[in-house]
């Protein structure tokens, strides 16, 4: 399996790193700083099985990154992910609305990402 994970924070980043460790499933993880980077990196990719997008970002947003997810026709229907510390009820209903399929509050604990990504694979 291919993540694709687009976040800012280093610490977020090892964060996720350590808890797909956990699965038994081999994950191969590919990291994007910000929006822009996550674009040139993904321009050259064709196989990413999930996305898990921060929303706050520098350069180009999580919401940005996302719609770009979305218009490529290879990435279309793919899961994407929100992992965002903003989960009031109207921006959760925006995350939705804007191509998000799934969201993943901030600070998440492990158990449940790795459920998530169970839920996710169980669809795919």
């Amino acid at each position: 399996m291919r993540i694709f994970l687009a976040e800012d924070n280093d610490d977020n980043y090892l964060i996720v790193k350590s808890n797909l460790k956990k699965i038994a499933e081999p994950i191969e993880l590919l990291w994007a700083k910000d929006g822009v980077i996550g674009v040139e990196i993904l321009t050259h990719e064709n196989d990413i099985d999930i996305f898990l997008v921060d929303i706050e970002m520098p350069n180009m947003n999580g919401l940005e990154l996302t719609q770009w997810i979305r218009a490529q026709e290879r990435f279309a229907h793919k899961p994407v992910v929100a992992v965002t510390a903003s989960v009031f009820a109207e921006m959760k209903k925006m995350y939705l609305e804007k191509g998000f399929d799934y969201i993943l509050e901030k600070p998440f604990a492990r158990h449940e990402l790795i459920n998530l990504l169970n839920e996710i694979r169980s669809v795919l």
